[in-house]
């Protein structure tokens, strides 16, 4: 089964997209902390997909283990950084229809 970390502030936003993600894909395991809590939620949990904000203070050591990320860039925009593998991209668009996909 395919396990998401959702972290993403402000509160309203990490349940509306652990819904969305819910609703699109009704098998994977979804989790919603808030990003203080990070850290220890991602050692415990061991996500597939993290999903946090770029201001979040989540240590590097701690999300390397992540095998894919979606990172809101909220210190310039709301574009989103995805990695995967190993490769990064930035998104302009970050609906939540993209994962649809």
């Amino acid at each position: 089964m395919v396990r998401v970390l959702v972290t993403v502030e402000p509160r309203i936003y990490r349940e509306a997209l652990a819904r969305s993600i819910l609703r699109a894909r009704p098998g994977v395991e979804v989790k919603v902390v808030p990003p203080e809590d990070a850290e220890g939620e991602i050692a415990l949990f061991r996500p597939d997909l993290l999903v946090h904000n770029d201001t979040a203070l989540i240590p590097e050591v701690a999300i390397v283990g992540v095998p894919c990320r979606v990172e809101m860039l909220y210190s310039d925009s709301m574009d989103a950084r995805v990695t995967a593998d190993g490769m990064a991209s930035r998104l302009g668009c970050t609906e939540t229809c993209l994962i649809k996909n």
